[in-house]
């Protein structure tokens, strides 16, 4: 199993529910892909998404890693069972793909990098920030050294693609909402607002997008600061990327909306306020919608972490400032100083992408007019078969993971906590 990969891929998704069909109908899309299993507890749904691309389905992920010659596996389900499906897939000699966030917790999710790092397979989890035009434009800055040493970034709002249940892609603002709660305001599942599905709210959901998405271009700046003026070309210095690691972190969580519709206030609202209560009430809401922290790296620069499914307030653009220049991702701007002169400039980006799309030759091309150049799942396929280098986005995930985990357990304590408490969460004292 996942040896010798050879096109097609052979691809199992675990999990039949939104995501697992969003999936499926991309890999249609995927050249070299072929779905070939289909795993969930609800029988008939694993059945009826099987019977839809020509595959076999099984009640258990377990059963199917047994009975079904996969390349892959595709984790779809519920953050929470993340790392026990992913761990077994690993060992059982598949290369694994993972829905964000890579897990509920810290240690779960170091306990997939090491399955993989034990068992030479590779994992990827999902992020299409890391694939935006304006991600790959500031990266281009950061590479060519135009940041010069980042010290601050904000990890708040972007520009991204969110992918609807058959595939479809629609530009959306992910990172930051002024009304977006998962079901209450009308789309997901009830299963976003129960902690005990989901792991926790807005942190692990829309958090793990743009605090992933804010270490990978500093750690491109990273690795271009640590470069000598002159000795490097632009391709040499983004060869590397060194991801800045948690040092500390300091965070306060809200829930804030139930109490937007306990107030009389609201009555006027009528039948529409109460089913937004009689939503509230169902799912029991417990997790939190808006999140605010600060985030010391080791290397001395920090990083700033705004999220919010619903916060009164127009979205703040995730951004990125060093000692020779800033960026800003939404609206995309580039400042710095020419010739005594401040500088604030826009960019053609979608020019930039079609010039960086074909320059890659027919692969290039066609992914770029198929739409596929913001679709995490054709850069892991391509980086299994071996055509494309991908990003790092495991070890991304992972150091996500202790930036969402500092911010629960710091909310949790009221005080800043080191990254010892945070990958040692038995050591902390309230």
């Amino acid at each position: 199993m996942g040896a010798n990969l050879t096109e097609p891929v052979r691809i199992g998704i675990v999990g039949a529910g939104n995501r697992g069909r969003n999936h499926a109908a991309r890999y249609e899309t995927i050249p070299g892909t072929e779905v070939v299993a289909v795993a969930d507890v609800d029988e008939p749904k694993a059945q009826a998404l099987a019977e839809r691309y020509g595959a076999e389905s099984y009640p258990a992920h377990a059963a199917m890693l047994a009975e079904s010659d996969l390349d892959a596996v595709n984790v779809c389900v519920h953050a929470t069972l993340h790392a026990d499906i992913a761990v077994d897939a690993l060992e059982a000699g598949a290369a694994v793909f993972c829905e964000k966030p890579m897990a509920d917790d810290y240690a779960a999710a170091r306990r997939m990098a090491d399955a993989a790092d034990r068992t030479g397979n590779a994992l990827a989890v999902q992020n299409q920030l890391l694939y935006t035009k304006e991600t790959l434009a500031a990266k281009s800055l950061a590479d060519a050294g135009a940041l010069g040493e980042v010290y601050h970034g904000t990890a708040a709002r972007s520009p991204g693609l969110a992918f609807s249940g058959e595939g479809h892609p629609e530009a959306v603002p992910l990172g930051a909402r002024r009304r977006g709660t998962p079901y209450v305001d009308g789309y997901g599942s009830p299963a976003f607002l129960d902690e005990s599905a989901a792991g926790g709210g807005v942190v692990l959901d829309l958090g793990s997008y743009t605090v992933g998405q804010l270490l990978y271009l500093m750690g491109s700046a990273k690795r271009s600061a640590g470069d000598t003026a002159g000795d490097a070309s632009p391709a040499d210095r983004s060869s590397a990327l060194e991801i800045p690691e948690v040092e500390r972190v300091r965070a306060e969580t809200f829930r804030t909306v139930p109490d937007r519709f306990e107030r009389t206030a609201d009555a006027d609202r009528g039948e529409q306020a109460s089913e937004y209560r009689r939503r509230i009430d169902e799912t029991g809401y417990d997790v939190e919608d808006v999140a605010v922290a600060f985030v010391t790296l080791a290397d001395g620069s920090v990083l700033s972490v705004r999220t919010s499914w619903s916060r009164y307030m127009e979205g703040e653009s995730s951004a990125l400032v060093g000692t020779r220049g800033g960026v800003r991702l939404d609206p995309f701007e580039y400042y710095a100083t020419v010739g005594d002169v401040e500088m604030r400039a826009s960019a053609d980006l979608e020019e930039y992408l079609f010039r960086r799309q074909y320059l890659r030759g027919e692969r290039g091309e066609a992914a770029y007019d198929a739409g596929l150049w913001a679709d995490p799942l054709y850069h892991w396929v391509a980086d299994l078969l071996g055509h494309r280098e991908a990003p790092p986005t495991a070890d991304l995930a992972l150091e996500s993971m202790a930036v969402t985990d500092g911010i629960y357990r710091s909310a949790d304590l009221g005080r800043e906590v080191t990254r010892e408490e945070i990958v040692a969460p038995g050591d902390a004292e309230d």
